[in-house]
């Protein structure tokens, strides 16, 4: 990973803040770079600004993180009104020339997904670039469409900046064999010039896990003997989840407690009013629903990629419940 002692510098552009890494696509984008860095890759990640993207957390990595003062609080702010994140966010006037400095340091580019492929216009046509999919960006977008007008529109924009950077780039990692399949048949991309990376989560180590902060949180808690838990941001994968385990399994089980953790619970704390289900939008106390009695649900049907929270359920031990689809990528385990 260097030439005649030099290390390669990879600079990776990401559309969202990494870390604290509490979720799917940013704990991939840190778990590369850290891989990356252990093989000797000098790695520096681009990101917005975020108050929570605090220098402690930046400094506790092998990897260099860059915060960019741009607007991007405009797309969170139009989210679903009515084009996704990915779409909103594909449009960045100006952010090519406030990257012109970082991308003049770097030898390889590395877009971590494909709402900013436009910037690869403004590249050096010798400059190699590498796009690490965290899944296949025309689907997953179109999936987070409310309307298919909506679907429509943002499908035609993606499948185009995402069908560029592919033609663009010297190699593709992908997350799965199926995502490799897809990107072919999508884009013609070239079977030889993609690369299977897994999603991968690094263990806690040894720690004690146990259901103290929990049950102080939700002393009901403490009535069940069995528990479940489901982790996840705000995307429509895990919503459509939610909408079967809230309609279908929790009012039938009022045996078992249901913990419904991070921003996907937001859409269903005011409509639900099941004794037995508990909501939690803090991503980062995923660890308080890993102890005693709690299993991991993992009960995706839709979307694209791989789905982290099954290996994150398994860094903590804990026995996971999962339908065949939510087992993509990770077939070995199942």
């Amino acid at each position: 990973m260097s030439v005649a002692g030099t290390r390669i510098r990879l600079l990776s552009i990401c559309p969202y803040p990494v870390l604290p890494a509490t979720a799917g696509g940013k704990l991939r984008v840190v778990q590369l770079s850290r891989q990356l860095t252990r093989l000797g890759v000098d790695v520096t990640v681009l990101t917005p600004w975020h108050p929570r993207q605090s220098k402690s957390i930046v400094g506790d990595e092998p990897f260099r993180v860059v915060q960019v003062p741009y607007p991007f609080v405009l797309p969170l702010l139009l989210n679903g009104r009515p084009f996704p994140y990915q779409y909103w966010t594909s449009f960045h006037p100006g952010l090519a020339a406030l990257l012109r400095r970082h991308v003049a340091k770097a030898d390889i580019i590395q877009f971590e997904h494909a709402q900013f492929a436009g910037l690869a216009r403004h590249l050096d046509p010798r400059m190699p670039v590498v796009y690490a999919s965290h899944n296949v960006e025309y689907d997953y977008a179109r999936a987070e469409c409310l309307s298919p007008r909506a679907a429509k529109v943002v499908g035609r924009r993606i499948r185009r900046l995402e069908g560029e950077l592919v033609a663009r780039s010297r190699h593709v990692l992908a997350v799965s064999a199926g995502d490799c399949r897809r990107l072919e048949e999508l884009y013609l991309a070239d079977p030889a010039a993609m690369t299977i990376a897994p999603n991968g989560i690094e263990p806690p180590g040894r720690r004690v896990f146990d259901d103290r902060a929990a049950v102080a949180r939700f002393p009901r808690l403490a009535t069940f003997r069995v528990r479940a838990l489901y982790s996840g941001s705000d995307v429509e994968h895990n919503r459509d989840a939610l909408r079967f385990l809230l309609a279908k399994v929790a009012p039938g089980r009022s045996d078992v407690a249901f913990v419904i953790n991070g921003s996907c619970s937001r859409a269903f704390v005011r409509g639900c009013r099941l004794p037995n289900v508990f909501f939690d939008p803090e991503m980062d106390r995923f660890d308080d629903y890993t102890g005693p009695g709690f299993r991991g649900l993992n009960t995706v049907t839709i979307g694209s990629g791989s789905n982290l929270k099954l290996l994150h359920y398994h860094s903590r031990a804990m026995p996971v419940i999962a339908t065949p689809f939510g087992m993509r990528g990770f077939e070995p385990l199942s």
